[in-house]
């Protein structure tokens, strides 16, 4: 037999609460066999139902209490309430309340909201067959961990498409985006190692880093956009933000914010400092230092150590050591803080301010004469020397390193320590020569003397080698003492000369003697 109550929607809830317990009453009484169905639209129940009640307005309102409300009530094998002070609904299994909530974790329900009761080492959020974990955003893929490849991905949209690489590992925004076939790839950060598919062992850490690297291997890139226009390079190593931010490149390590920045395909080159080799395109240069090599453009073979130690743009094999040297020509070298080397094939030790080059043993020149040719005697002597100018004089040292600075980089010369010992090479007086005067006195007395250093560009100055000086001193020497030699036999003749008619003087003084001798007998 089936009973039905229809309820229309004026009926309090009161009514409708005394209604169930009647009908629990009567369920429970005489009215076993029977299943109920409370509605408005007067359906049956559900066969399968005791109690079948159907509403799209209202709901079931389950006894609601507070805790201690609920804590008096006698254990009962499957009665619910509702804790007002939990907010949550409870259950009793005979013997203590369970909260529904947390039977929902004790049964690996894991909440969006967050979780209660875990326990370590036993919960978790995983896999338990060997089948890759996949994380999605906005239904893009964000996350990927990979057992059987060893791949692991975490990132919106990294390591997008499928792939067949192994080993490799990416964190961040389209990391690794376009992989298919590259291994051993690790990329830290959004967009780095963007475009690598087939590159393997790269290493990119910063957003953007590697950003273009295509089938480049071996490369390290450290520092947001490092290395970024590399696309086909390897065995790069760069450190620091828009380090060796341009193209393809081999070989090359660079270190610094900016270091080896622009556009090259030079390879093989070293920069550590920011914007150290920052236009480079040249191979094989070394740059260590803040703007070390900064304009070097297709200078190769470079080396530069220091705070905006430099070289021309396009010179070749230049060494410039401490902050602000300058080696403008084809193989020259700068040593020293602000020294300055103009001209190819030139050394230059310390700037103008030095007051003392001190060494434990004088400088050596080799001199093997298994390596000399066109060997002649035509070095001039007094001829030459004759007509130098021996001077001394003061020289204004920082007038002299500011036009000798191409780059008129004052602040080399302008600082303090500097200054004060400018001051004291200005006051220093020197003794020498004028390498104008003595260039006309080896003109005019045709020498083709090699001590004079003359300037081949307007950016050169004169200089003297004062060593070269020693080779016609020790031929004037030699030209004096052929003279001396010869003036010596001269007085020596003279001398003899002198003493014959000495003797001959004594013989007539005798013979004179003997005359008056004679007369006064």
């Amino acid at each position: 037999m089936e009973r039905k109550i229809s309820t229309a929607n004026h009926v309090s809830p009161l009514v409708v609460a005394l209604i169930l317990t009647a009908l629990f009453l009567l369920l429970n009484g005489k009215l076993r066999a029977q299943n109920v169905a409370i509605n408005t639209d007067g359906s049956k129940a559900n066969p399968n139902a005791i109690l079948d009640i159907k509403s799209t307005t209202k709901g079931l309102l389950i006894p609601r209490m507070t805790t201690a409300q609920r804590m008096k009530i006698p254990q009962t094998n499957g009665l619910m309430v509702y804790d007002m002070n939990t907010k949550s609904f409870w259950y009793s299994d005979g013997e203590s309340w369970e909260n529904m909530a947390a039977a929902a974790v004790s049964n690996d329900a894991w909440l969006i909201t967050g979780n209660v009761g875990t326990v370590d080492n036993t919960n978790f959020v995983g896999t338990i067959d060997n089948v890759p974990l996949n994380f999605r955003v906005n239904n893009q893929k964000a996350g990927r961990i990979d057992p059987m490849l060893n791949n692991t991905s975490i990132g919106y949209r990294s390591v997008f498409f499928d792939i067949i690489g192994h080993d490799n590992t990416a964190f961040g925004a389209s990391t690794l985006f376009h992989l298919t076939d590259g291994s051993n790839n690790t990329a830290v950060g959004s967009n780095a190692l963007q475009a690598n598919n087939t590159g393997f062992s790269n290493t990119a850490i910063g957003r953007m880093a590697l950003l273009a690297n295509t089938s480049g291997t071996s490369n390290t890139a450290t520092g947001i956009s490092a290395l970024s226009g590399n696309s086909t390079g390897s065995y790069n190593t760069v450190m620091g933000a828009d380090a060796l931010i341009g193209g393809a490149a081999n070989y090359n390590t660079a270190m610094g914010v900016y270091s080896h920045w622009c556009c090259g395909p030079g390879n093989e080159n070293t920069s550590i400092g920011f914007r150290s080799l920052f236009y480079n395109l040249g191979n094989g240069n070394t740059a260590v230092g803040t703007d070390a090599l900064f304009r070097n453009y297709l200078g190769m073979y470079n080396t530069a150590v220091g705070y905006q130690s430099a070289g021309k743009q396009d010179a070749n094999y230049v060494t410039a050591i401490g902050s602000y040297a300058l080696a403008n020509g084809d193989n020259s070298t700068a040593l020293g803080n602000g020294a300055i080397a103009n001209g190819s094939n030139t050394v230059r030790i310390g700037n103008a301010a030095v007051t003392v080059i001190e060494g434990q043993v004088p400088f050596t020149t080799p001199s093997d004469g298994r390596f000399k040719f066109n060997v002649a005697e035509d070095v001039k002597g007094l001829d030459f020397i004759l007509q130098l100018r021996p001077v001394t004089y003061q020289f204004d040292v920082k007038r002299f390193d500011n036009e000798l600075n191409s780059q008129k980089n004052e602040n080399a010369s302008n600082r303090i320590l500097i200054q004060a010992a400018y001051n004291e090479a200005l006051q220093m007086r020197r003794s020498g020569f004028i390498a104008q005067e003595v260039e006309l006195a080896a003109t005019k007395s045709g020498y083709n003397f090699s001590g004079i250093i003359k300037p081949k560009t307007e950016l050169e100055h004169y200089g003297l080698s004062y060593e070269a000086f020693v080779v016609p001193l020790v031929k004037g020497m030699q030209e004096q003492q052929k003279q001396i030699e010869l003036q010596k036999q001269e007085n020596d003749l003279q001398n003899k000369k002198i003493a014959d008619q000495d003797k001959k003087i004594q013989l007539l003084l005798q013979e004179l003697e003997q005359l008056k001798k004679k007369i006064g007998q």
